[in-house]
């Protein structure tokens, strides 16, 4: 764990290949080194042609190794940042952007509702988070991808709440394995239509919506879509004809109960897209305001959703965050009450 945290760009390392390794993919042989970096990370690596087996470039990600071959992973060489994003960032005069913590490698950054994480796209001019933390803390550049950089989870773009931004290629690695092995606890406040039961659980699986490919859907299959399946690790479910879909599992209590709406606090267990938003829409009970699984609200501009609190024991102590609700959602909420 300790050669993680001297990383640098453009650093390489060699490893001659063991007899116990023998007809294993390159990608997952190379992971096995660096347990704390994902396999996308070095299938980009392969992509980007900083991978070579006994010398010669690798070009696919599936090729297979033999004993004494050697392989060698070059890390990617530190990015520059661009410029041009600070005319973008001060062209925004009230992103309300805060950094809550600061740690030698990681922030918690709370974002307000109405601001992208990043970019969803190359030809997109919004701004984001991204954009703001590069003109604030421009070493972030050369953390985790290029066209995402620091970033490790997301939060959708009228969620506000908290968020962890590694600071360093170590963090960045250890987070994403703790979120990998759901080792980190986020939980968020909600405001949903209806009164549902004072505490529960959805478990039923999430994938694309077969008739709008901008939203998510649940999926019921018998014997299939239950806690078991999280707990077991299980991630991904194959339906009849190919279509993949993802294990979800959302628990919830209800924090206070208004006429025909409710206050909640929802533990997110897996991270799927629009996991709350569709989970609680599918059980009759949607989220206010939200446009997309539910209807507009003249008391909030978007969905009543916030990312509260996040946990989680890093290098062997524990931290744990909170950001109460902003002022749209704390009017809704005194709107309620009164």
């Amino acid at each position: 764990m300790e050669i993680l945290t001297k990383i640098s760009p453009n650093s390489a390392f060699t490893f001659v290949v063991p007899d116990e390794s023998h007809g294993m993919r390159i990608d997952k042989y190379i992971v096995q080194q660096f347990p704390f970096y994902s396999r996308n990370f070095f299938q980009q690596l392969i992509n980007d042609e900083l991978v070579r087996l006994n010398g010669k470039i690798v070009s696919k990600q599936g090729i297979l190794i033999k004993p004494s071959d050697t392989v060698t992973i070059t890390f990617p060489p530190e990015r520059k940042f661009d410029e041009s994003i600070i005319s973008k960032i001060m062209a925004e005069k009230h992103l309300d952007v805060e950094v809550i913590a600061e740690e030698d490698h990681f922030f918690i950054v709370y974002k307000p509702a109405n601001l992208l994480v990043h970019s969803p796209c190359p030809r997109s001019k919004a701004v984001t988070l991204v954009d703001w933390l590069l003109v604030h803390y421009k070493e972030l550049a050369s953390i985790g991808y290029a066209d995402r950089p620091s970033i490790i989870h997301r939060l959708d773009k009228d969620t506000s709440g908290l968020l962890i931004i590694p600071r360093t290629p170590y963090a960045h690695a250890i987070f994403g394995a703790m979120f990998r092995d759901r080792a980190i606890n986020k939980t968020y406040h909600a405001v949903v239509h209806g009164n549902p039961p004072a505490f529960g659980s959805i478990d039923w699986a999430i994938g694309r919506d077969p008739n709008n490919k901008k939203k998510m859907s649940v999926f019921f299959t018998a014997g299939q879509n239950t806690r078991e399946n999280v707990n077991n690790g299980v991630d991904q479910i194959s339906l009849s004809g190919g279509k993949k879909i993802r294990t979800a599992l959302t628990n919830y209590r209800v924090l206070e109960y208004f006429d025909n709406c409710a206050l909640v606090e929802v533990n997110l267990v897996t991270g799927r897209m629009h996991q709350i938003r569709v989970h609680f829409a599918a059980v009759g009970y949607p989220i206010v305001g939200d446009p997309v699984y539910g209807t507009k609200s003249k008391l909030i501009k978007r969905q009543a959703l916030h990312a509260h609190t996040l946990s989680f024991t890093f290098e062997g102590k524990e931290y744990s965050f909170s950001k109460e609700v902003p002022d749209d959602f704390a009017c809704l909420l005194k709107h309620f009450r009164n």
